[in-house]
């Protein structure tokens, strides 16, 4: 059985993903709760949002290795794990548009990528794919990693826009990626 605080962020979710604007009355509404339970649990929104944000991470980081962990061919790794980026994207593009995006730098200066085993593990395989001359090694390892980010976030808007349905949507990012960073398969 799901708990309470968990029940409400999944809530806070589906809420935030339709209208990030949505109030905590329609949180609390779409979690079953009252609002006042809401608030034995998240002091204000911002408490709620940070909560959310820790929930994608983990549901991202699972989603991510898994995609890691399910083939052993490096190629098919990067394509797996792209697409699971684009289906958490979906599912928590409303945190992104709220924090925006934090680039490589910022990551990369706050050492994110030696906590975050995840990104650790997919710029090997990126490195890995360059030294063994199957990526442009003109491309820098930052340059494509924001690009992957944008084939994600290209992919999520095209389909919350309507402009490409979601089954075409991963085909289309793979394409899109592989093109842009020289990827021989």
């Amino acid at each position: 059985m799901i708990d309470t605080k968990s029940k409400i962020i999944a809530a806070a979710v589906t809420c935030f993903r339709n209208n990030k604007s949505d109030t905590l009355e329609r949180v609390a509404e779409e979690a079953g709760v009252s609002r006042r339970t809401l608030h034995r649990y998240f002091e204000n929104r911002q408490d709620l949002i940070e909560s959310c944000k820790n929930e994608m991470l983990n549901s991202c980081n699972k989603a991510m290795n898994e995609a890691y962990e399910s083939d052993k061919d490096p190629i098919k790794k990067v394509r797996n794990m792209l697409f699971a980026a684009i289906e958490q994207g979906a599912n928590y593009s409303f945190i992104k548009r709220i924090y925006e995006h934090s680039n490589y730098s910022d990551l990369d200066r706050e050492k994110e990528f030696e906590s975050d085993n995840v990104k650790s593990k997919w710029l090997k395989i990126i490195e890995e794919l360059q030294k063994e001359k199957r990526i442009n090694s003109e491309l820098t390892v930052p340059w494509i990693f924001n690009l992957f980010g944008s084939i994600i976030e290209t992919s999520i808007y095209a389909v919350e826009a309507g402009d490409v349905a979601k089954n075409d949507s991963k085909k289309f990012a793979w394409i899109s990626f592989k093109g842009a960073i020289g990827l021989k398969e």
